[in-house]
């Protein structure tokens, strides 16, 4: 029987809204969790250099960038960045 370490099973969203936040959790699981996902509101808020840094910690990234599968995903990206310029009106 083939065995699989459950290191490489294992897939950590990185849903928060910040670079420092991501970093940190990945540091504080190093040892325990090889592959991360890096969704949207992540990618937005922090660009490429987010998904470099997990590289260089050694992660495995799966880049989750849709806009279209998941409506409250894109009303949510939509409304915290509107929010953030302080515009006079958002569509979601």
């Amino acid at each position: 029987m083939l065995k699989v370490d459950a290191r490489d099973r294992l897939i950590l969203a990185l849903d928060m809204p910040s670079a420092d936040e991501a970093a940190q959790l990945m540091e504080r699981v190093s040892g325990s969790v090889r592959f991360v996902k890096i969704g949207l509101e992540l990618y937005t808020a922090a660009g490429p250099p987010i998904v470099r840094r997990a590289l260089a910690l050694g992660k495995r990234v799966f880049l989750d960038l849709k806009f279209l599968d998941i409506e409250e995903t894109v009303r949510h990206h939509t409304e915290f960045h509107a929010a953030s310029l302080d515009v006079s009106f958002a569509v979601t």
